[in-house]
């Protein structure tokens, strides 16, 4: 249970300067364990960020309040955040969260031609406050195809963006980000290249101001290797570098295992490749603990040793945990835009209201608007 963990301290969440409040909205049936784990994640992130304002889009025949007393009830009685749920509730909690009912919502199966021909769901409904400015950003835990086709169609792209794409942390032994993870299957030279840019602007802004490696995924590192695709875009990248070399450090292509070994910090693929290796990198990482688990469980000598390196597995493991990143940013969306995990816990939507906060304190959007017109005029001049 979430309050039996040790609570952690939100690392490297900016605070505003300007002391205005930060409005999220979320649609609250979205995932496998909604709404329970996602009203459990709003409730803890709204205790560690007071100027955190929710929106939240819900089914109506979702009983909401009793969705909160339930967790306020899971709370250790004489803990410090059950002492002030019990005291702040109505006075605090409450009144930094508005509930938006709707009549349906969008399951996991849904197909996502059919989200708006009912446009009274949780989905659309929460891209509408986006697209309406009535909050700075979105995170939404369900259905990915929905996610992709709804955003785009009702939020729109900034201007200047061919495609916008999913933007995913890689936890090896240091962050890697891969663009795209699964948005664009089918992608053109110009594509990449705009994935190049966006995915170093959030680097320097989010993660480090120095300067990011930055290579392209290939079946080999040889320039030869590689489809008319991977060949193109290594070529318009390279140009790109030769003329404005103050974005990223262009390394050329590179494999899954320079990835792995952190030889790059951001990695970019087209949609259909980049989510393979996403994919192929969370099923490797269950199926090494589980066998792990399984030959620590053989005899009483392995369980003697699995109970001595408990500790040390457990940090491990943590690296590889979906729930403690941020999840998926939508990058070049016209507006913050966060997709998360499918089976998000309490832990996982916590950690991604934390992330979406910290994507709309450093006004992202506004820094990858600039340095798209100079990918326009250094384009043109090739």
């Amino acid at each position: 249970m979430f309050f039996l963990r040790r609570k952690k301290k939100i690392e490297n969440i900016n605070k505003r300067e300007d002391n205005k409040i930060v409005k999220i909205g979320i649609d609250l049936m979205g995932g496998d364990y909604a709404p329970v784990s996602t009203m459990e994640g709003v409730l803890l992130a709204l205790y560690d960020l007071k100027d955190l304002h929710l929106k939240i889009t819900f089914y109506n025949k979702i009983d909401y309040q009793k969705l909160i007393h339930n967790f306020i009830n899971k709370l250790p009685k004489r803990s410090k955040i059950y002492n002030y749920f019990n005291k702040n509730l109505e006075t605090d909690i409450l009144k930094r969260i508005e509930f938006i009912p709707c009549s349906n919502y969008i399951s996991m199966s849904d197909k996502p031609v059919n989200i708006l021909k009912n446009r009274d769901n949780t989905l659309v409904k929460v891209f509408e406050l986006l697209r309406d400015k009535v909050v700075d950003g979105v995170l939404y835990a369900g259905n990915t195809g929905a996610f992709l086709e709804t955003s785009i169609l009702v939020v729109g792209r900034l201007n200047g963006v061919k495609r916008p794409a999913l933007l995913t942390v890689l936890p090896f032994n240091k962050p890697v980000l891969l663009l795209d993870s699964g948005a664009n299957a089918e992608c053109k030279p110009e594509y990449l290249l705009q994935f190049s840019v966006m995915a170093s602007i959030y680097y320097k802004k989010i993660i480090s101001n120095s300067l990011p490696k930055l290579g392209l995924l290939n079946i080999g590192t040889e320039d030869v290797k590689g489809n008319l695709l991977t060949k193109e875009s290594n070529k318009l990248i390279s140009n790109y570098v030769n003329i404005n070399n103050n974005l990223f450090e262009y390394v050329g292509f590179v494999e899954p295992y320079d990835v792995v070994n952190s030889k790059v910090d951001i990695v970019v693929a087209d949609g259909f490749s980049g989510n393979i290796m996403l994919k192929s990198f969370e099923s490797l990482g269950e199926y090494v603990f589980n066998f792990i688990r399984k030959e620590f469980s053989l005899n009483i000598f392995n369980k003697a040793i699995g109970l001595l390196s408990r500790r040390i597995f457990r940090r491990i493991k943590s690296y590889f945990d979906y729930s403690e990143y941020g999840g998926a940013l939508m990058i070049g969306l016209n507006g913050v835009s966060v997709k998360t995990h499918g089976r998000a816990n309490y832990r996982a939507i916590k950690n991604s209201i934390n992330f979406t906060y910290k994507l709309i304190v450093n006004d992202i959007n506004s820094v990858i608007l600039k340095e798209l017109e100079n990918i326009k005029n250094i384009t043109l001049s090739f």
